[in-house]
């Protein structure tokens, strides 16, 4: 008897783009820290800090 095929998955197109964060020992301790205070992992807290300087960054230019 023949395998039953599993349904094809149509790929969603990648919306997000990598981006790799090289940090010192103590930075990288920093962080874990302040994303562990928060309830987050390390990649969601430097995320939302990124975005925010991004954000605060834009706004002193306009």
């Amino acid at each position: 008897m023949a395998k039953k095929k599993a349904p094809k998955m149509n790929a969603a197109p990648a919306r997000l783009k990598p981006v790799r964060l090289d940090l010192k020992p103590e930075d990288y301790e920093r962080l874990e820290r302040q994303a562990e205070k928060r309830g987050l992992n390390k990649a969601s807290y430097a995320r939302m800090i990124v975005l925010e300087r991004l954000s605060a960054d834009e706004r002193l230019e306009s």
